[in-house]
């Protein structure tokens, strides 16, 4: 019976001890690239930048997000890779979006005027940390410069 006190008593120090994960600070968009430019479907490809607050190490395994473009909707933001994020860190995620050009237009005097937009990401991450998963809702809202000019310049 004092074993089982004792390893009572562990479990709970061991569960208090795990704190919650906080939620990655968004910082921006980094090496935002044009990959194709058509009337119909395009790509953009970009590194998301993060900062995890948190001072312990996580594992992404998923985002599924919507990314709206001064409150209109934009594009999705899908991955389902394994991306080790590092404690009190900032990182990159490498994203691939794809869009409608029609959404793009209604945004295209302030994005070719190098103005800032209003870009907000909304929807879920599944993390991990050991052998404990966890889905945290992800909410981020900012504005930031997105040159059109220089990733029209980068188009191959």
């Amino acid at each position: 019976m004092k074993q089982f006190k004792y390893g009572f008593l562990f479990f709970m120090l061991f569960l208090s001890a795990c704190s919650e994960p906080q939620s990655f600070e968004f910082k921006g968009l980094q090496d935002v690239q044009l990959d194709k430019l058509t009337m119909g479907k395009n790509k953009i490809r970009a590194n998301i930048k993060y900062f995890n607050p948190n001072p312990f190490s996580l594992v992404l395994k998923q985002i599924d997000c919507k990314v709206l473009l001064n409150n209109g909707n934009f594009t999705v933001l899908k991955l389902d890779t394994n991306f080790t994020i590092p404690a009190n860190k900032e990182f990159l995620i490498p994203a691939q979006l794809e869009f409608q050009m029609s959404d793009l237009v209604k945004n295209s005097m302030e994005l070719l005027l190098n103005k800032p937009v209003k870009l907000n990401i909304k929807g879920n991450a599944t993390l991990s940390k050991g052998i404990f998963t966890k889905t945290v809702p992800i909410e981020y809202e900012t504005t930031q410069k997105l040159n059109l000019g220089a990733a029209l310049s980068g188009m191959k």
